[in-house]
């Protein structure tokens, strides 16, 4: 039996918890600093949504968790695009650009060869990164606000992003294959350590990220689309 976090925890048991929500938090804009608040004190006062927290919580926390349907009724799709919009700038603007600088300066001292190799796979990742998130700024979510609108949509269904929503970890595993087998031997553990800690959390956050929209994103929509249809039959 898991026993999920909740609203009557206090929010600084959720770092002592799992350390890589420190990651998570940022994204709905919250700071250190709670003292004893609950987590529901903390969303109230910072007007977040507390269903959607304790889901991305939950979901970055446990790895057999999925959450149930009256879970789900509670997420305003509103929300959850506003926090996978912020994940997206964190990805972006934070997190990426401090890994490939690492990335880089382990570089100091290896031969062009291995240089060149690394920052041409550090560069292929950024793209497939940006190519994700772009489809999914211009493309899907804009679908689903006209959904919410009551716009007409045209074709296009969710389906659709379902079945082109590839992972973004092929070049992600071969910067770490890279690293792990073929770095030079004066590339110590001790020099590549940090860079490698980084990049498997980076994996995990980015995994989890990528769980989020397929099963619980597609799941809303999905929901949306159906009211739609029926009420397009009765009219």
């Amino acid at each position: 039996m898991i026993n999920l976090f909740s609203e009557k925890m206090k929010m600084a048991d959720l770092v002592f918890a799992n350390y890589q929500l420190l990651y998570v938090f940022p994204r709905f804009d919250l700071k250190l600093g709670w003292g004893e608040s609950s987590v529901k004190q903390v969303c109230e006062k910072q007007n977040i949504s507390l269903p959607l927290f304790l889901l991305v919580c939950n979901l970055y926390t446990f790895d057999d968790y999925l959450p149930e349907m009256a879970t789900l009724t509670r997420i305003r799709l509103e929300d959850l695009m506003k926090y996978l919009k912020s994940s997206h700038r964190d990805y972006l603007e934070t997190r990426l650009p401090k890994l490939i600088s690492k990335i880089l300066n382990l570089l100091n001292g290896c031969c062009v060869r291995h240089g060149e190799m690394l920052m041409g796979f550090c560069e292929k990742y950024r793209q497939e990164v940006v190519e994700h998130f772009d489809y999914e700024e211009y493309t899907v979510f804009p679908y689903i606000n006209n959904l919410l609108e009551g716009q007409k949509t045209g074709k296009y269904k969710i389906k659709e992003y379902e079945r082109n929503h590839t992972t973004i970890d092929t070049a992600l595993n071969d910067l770490k294959n890279i690293i792990i087998k073929y770095m030079p031997m004066d590339c110590t553990i001790e020099k590549c350590r940090d860079v490698l800690i980084d990049l498997f959390l980076f994996e995990s956050d980015l995994s989890k990220h990528t769980l989020l929209e397929e099963t619980i994103l597609i799941s809303l929509v999905e929901q949306i689309e159906k009211q739609i249809q029926c009420t397009v039959k009765i009219d």
